[in-house]
């Protein structure tokens, strides 16, 4: 029997269209709830979307982000499926596709929609031609920024999804570098107004934005640390650590003892691993995976070479020659040093000797 699904419905001033929306995914079969979240409207959507039988929760901080990350940790359910709220004309049909869709290894499934009144500029002239460059996998995608979509909110940090236009990319970008398949169906016609050009330029400046922050961050650069103990590895690579997981990247720490501090701080994050470090020799990286960088402590033996995909190795000793900034990680490198009684001071950066250059 299929997962249910939890749709939800970010909403902002769409007492026009929300109560449709609300009473058409409530009628799927396959949906077991819908959550629509009332984005600081001014008008009688909340009530309308409650009275169609939605559940309503409430967001007070603009964005659209600040929406669905709401709305994710509200549903009931690890399938979300996220549906725009001002759909006055589709086919009511259409979303079941995205549901069928859903197989082993698939977690994320999006909805291509045609609309012969709108050309995509969006997507042809900045997503679709980034994604091309920056994330290869994902460059064949017709529909890329569609804001209707079904993802597996079990793979990802859902918590530190972005809070504005970019979330859905920010949805796909770290299915992706959890390893899963993003899938695409093409989910029929959708007619929509006509796009505000002011409105519009904001989206695009919000998205662009968005996608050069996540240049530097290197998701496909799945991260292996090896230590002797969960102190080592905290002490020298724990911002590195922290640094990767929150931006969604794969990271595993084979250890020989201890643990329970990095569990701890770490244990939350969907794409955080700590295995014996007796099995990092037959470490495999995760499906999308563009490059390993292994970080090997003093004492912790040899580095994961026969990768797939090219090899990095960093060791925390020796004169250094790599320097990593430290910005988002500091916090949870700092409670990590907590919990195992070190000082908690962190420096702005950490340092690493490259052995193995991939």
């Amino acid at each position: 029997m299929p997962a249910p699904i939890s749709v939800i419905i970010p909403a902002r001033n769409e007492g026009g269209t929300i109560a449709q929306v609300v009473a058409t995914m409530q009628g799927l079969p396959c949906v077991a709830e819908v959550v629509v979240i009332d984005n600081g409207s001014t008008d009688d959507t909340a009530m309308l979307a409650g009275a169609a039988g939605g559940r309503v929760i409430a967001e007070a901080r603009p964005g659209m982000g600040n929406a669905v990350r709401s709305g994710v940790a509200a549903a009931a359910h690890d399938w979300v499926m996220k549906v725009d709220a001002d759909l006055g004309r589709f086919e009511t049909a259409l979303f079941d596709r995205m549901s069928e869709a859903r197989a082993p290894g698939v977690g994320l499934v999006k909805g291509a929609w045609n609309d012969p009144q709108d050309p995509m500029p969006m997507t042809r002239l900045l997503v679709a031609p980034a994604l091309r460059l920056m994330f290869p996998g994902l460059g064949d995608l017709r529909a890329p920024n569609t804001g209707i979509y079904l993802f597996d909110r079990s793979r990802i940090a859902h918590e530190r999804l972005t809070s504005d236009y970019a979330v859905d990319l920010d949805v796909m970008l770290r299915i992706h570098a959890a390893g899963a398949e993003v899938a695409e169906v093409d989910i029929g016609r959708i007619v929509h107004d006509a796009r505000n050009p002011g409105h519009y330029s904001s989206m695009a400046q919000e998205i662009l934005a968005f996608l050069l922050s996540r240049q530097p961050l290197g998701l496909l650069d799945e991260v292996v640390v090896m230590a002797v103990d969960e102190a080592q590895a905290v002490r020298h690579a724990g911002g590195v650590i922290a640094e990767k997981l929150i931006a969604g990247a794969r990271v595993s720490v084979y250890l020989h003892e201890g643990g329970a501090a990095l569990d701890a701080v770490f244990g939350g994050f969907p794409t955080y691993r700590r295995p014996p470090l007796a099995e990092a020799a037959g470490h495999v990286p995760g499906a999308n995976a563009a490059r390993l960088r292994v970080i090997r402590a003093a004492g912790a033996g040899c580095a994961v070479c026969d990768a797939p995909v090219p090899v990095e190795v960093w060791e925390t000793s020796g004169v250094a020659d790599v320097s990593v900034p430290l910005e988002a990680g500091v916090v949870l490198k700092r409670a990590a040093l907590g919990w195992l009684g070190l000082p908690d001071l962190v420096p702005s950066r950490e340092t690493f000797r490259m052995v193995v250059q991939g």
